[in-house]
């Protein structure tokens, strides 16, 4: 039996889960889970925790309880192949955005648990709600659906970035493996015939 919803303690236990059973640490570095609780528990503010994947460059966003959807705690994964992709900049009229944004929810549903939903979102990989009748089993299953997606996304966004810079040829210093003459008079030699 949990403690009531609106109990530190019963916070407390959400956010050492959130922290200890998979590999995610404070962005700050500093998790300190009673004093998240503590304002969690305060029934006029919302809590929030942010995460860092150990393994990957997700971070987890979690509020803590869920403002207005009655959860207990509201996550959300970020994990964007490039800042640039993050809504701030014009959507691309290739539909690779799109793509990529079909291919982080397919990842997401791949690893769903209950309370996860996938989002097709070039940044936003997915979302969770915690309710307060949750199960520690469920909040592990969650945890480690996360996780993992989280690794696959690391996985693809590499995959992804070797393929950009073979085509490309830069290395990953930003250097060139050619020189631009050669470059050049291939481009040259292919012109002429």
């Amino acid at each position: 039996m949990h403690p009531e919803p609106h109990d530190s303690a019963f916070y407390r236990t959400i956010i050492e889960h959130l922290v200890d059973d998979c590999p995610w640490d404070s962005i700050n570095g500093d998790v300190r889970p009673s004093r998240v609780a503590a304002t969690a528990a305060d029934p006029t503010a919302v809590a929030e925790l942010q995460l860092t994947h150990l393994l990957t460059d997700a971070e987890l966003y979690c509020q803590l309880p869920g403002p207005g959807d009655g959860s207990a705690a509201h996550l959300v994964l970020y994990q964007g192949l490039d800042h640039a992709l993050d809504g701030t900049g014009e959507p691309s009229d290739d539909g690779f955005v799109e793509t990529l944004s079909a291919a982080h929810e397919t990842i997401a549903s791949v690893h769903e648990s209950e309370y996860v939903t996938p989002v097709a979102d070039p940044t936003i990989i997915l979302e969770a709600h915690v309710p307060h009748s949750y199960t520690e089993s469920k909040l592990y299953s969650m945890m480690t659906a996360i996780s993992a997606t989280a690794l696959r996304v690391q996985r693809l966004h590499g995959e992804l970035r070797t393929t950009v810079n073979a085509v490309s040829n830069v290395e990953s210093d930003g250097g060139h493996r050619r020189s631009p003459l050669v470059f050049e008079s291939s481009v040259e030699s292919a012109c002429q015939r």
